[in-house]
């Protein structure tokens, strides 16, 4: 017995000798958080701002951070409060950082021409601001999705961890682009973490189509691909593809998901007037560039955008899963709080879903209430494993009716 009380008194006596030390090795490892959390919302990034009135108050609000355009964008009642309607500058502070746009170059009101309105995007969150990348450029952006935060950096820091990869940058919009290469050819692609899923022109993708049949994934945009839900053609009828192999330098984007776009006025008009909304979306890139990288693509790395020395970074912090899209094939588009089929998609081997048609709404998924939901919460109920069912109950001009719809494999 003796033995055993000098044993434990000899254990009690060794911990605290030892526990001080094992804490301040773990603090020491511990990596400090640097930046601010974000919000990751149909693919898009939300941050908290804070801007500042023309009395020198505080005024918080989220604002989407938008890689893909140029000007930054205020609702009505924001631009007013800020005092921008009388000439006071926008300031506004993002992760510490002090930035400052002109009114003139700042948009009066979201909804206009070139500027999707929030609401349709995002509600129920309450969203007020664009802040495009052209207002950070002399800094070096940060966004880690493993652990949802975004950084602004002063230049001249230690080296970036990932993969070094060359960006072409337009100054004058702030828009980055990277060299990717598909299929033995380099394609410039927009880095957009503010662009929701990966979008490429039609014309680009059809040709590698007609080159590679076996990409094709779907006609219609599904799951994580719809998360504009507009009601335009070059959405609902374009043709989503798995690309096998996107290499940027030393990095391999395997099985990437695209949304290629179906012509905005149709195949004649197109051919006529060219593509009018990818010819007018790439003025402000830095190359002609044939789409953009959005948060498919980008949510599986730690990605560093180094502007004034004109380089990215990539780390990757996880594989990629390639469920983005398994769902039920169904199109949506969003109108206020109602979702609405805007169309029944065909998988690749043409297979679709009976039951459903273009213009029912879409009421609940299961239990999920449809009406007054997110993007976000509508797109997780249908998704699913392949094989699985879902409940869907539609209202069809008046009448309510239940469909059961079977979730499909878009992998």
């Amino acid at each position: 017995m003796r033995k055993i009380l000098l044993a434990l008194l000899a254990a009690l006596v060794f911990i605290p000798a030892v526990s001080p030390a094992v804490a301040a090795a773990s603090k020491r490892n511990m990596a400090p958080l640097e930046g601010i959390p974000f919000i990751f919302d149909s693919g898009r990034i939300l941050l908290d701002a804070v801007f500042m009135t023309p009395e020198g108050r505080e005024r918080r609000a989220l604002a989407w951070f938008n890689m893909g355009m140029s000007a930054p964008a205020l609702t009505k009642a924001l631009y007013r409060e800020l005092g921008l309607d009388r000439g006071a500058p926008l300031r506004v502070s993002v992760d510490g950082r002090q930035l400052e746009a002109r009114a003139e170059d700042v948009v009066d009101g979201d909804g206009g021409i070139g500027v999707p309105t929030f609401a349709h995007l995002f509600a129920p969150r309450r969203v007020e601001a664009m802040l495009p990348a052209h207002m950070m450029q002399d800094y070096i952006a940060q966004i880690d999705y493993g652990r949802r935060r975004f950084a602004l950096l002063p230049p001249g820091g230690k080296r970036p961890e990932g993969d070094a990869v060359p960006i072409l940058l337009n100054p004058e919009s702030g828009v980055v682009a990277v060299e990717a290469q598909i299929d033995g050819a380099t394609l410039p692609l927009v880095i957009d973490a503010g662009g929701g899923y990966s979008w490429m022109r039609g014309d680009v993708t059809r040709a590698l189509l007609a080159r590679h049949p076996d990409w094709l994934r779907a006609h219609g945009a599904v799951g994580a691909a719809n998360a504009n839900m507009i009601d335009f053609a070059f959405e609902k009828e374009g043709d989503l593809l798995r690309i096998p192999s996107l290499r940027l330098g030393e990095t391999e984007l395997s099985q990437l998901g695209f949304l290629g776009t179906a012509p905005v006025l149709g195949p004649i008009a197109e051919g006529v007037f060219g593509d009018l909304f990818w010819d007018n979306w790439r003025k402000a890139a830095p190359a002609p560039v044939v789409g953009w990288l959005g948060g498919n693509a980008l949510s599986d790395f730690e990605l560093t955008i180094d502007y004034p020395n004109r380089m990215s970074y990539w780390r990757r912090e996880r594989a990629s899963d390639g469920t983005e899209l398994d769902q039920p094939p169904l199109t949506l588009v969003r109108r206020e709080e109602r979702f609405i089929i805007g169309g029944v998609a065909k998988t690749a081997d043409g297979r679709s879903q009976s039951g459903v048609e273009s213009g029912d709404e879409l009421l609940a998924v299961d239990d999920m209430l449809a009406r007054g939901a997110s993007k976000d919460a509508v797109l997780s109920a249908l998704h699913g494993a392949p094989g699985e069912w879902k409940r869907l109950t539609l209202d069809r001009g008046g009448a309510r009716l239940e469909v059961d719809a079977e979730v499909m494999n878009f992998r």
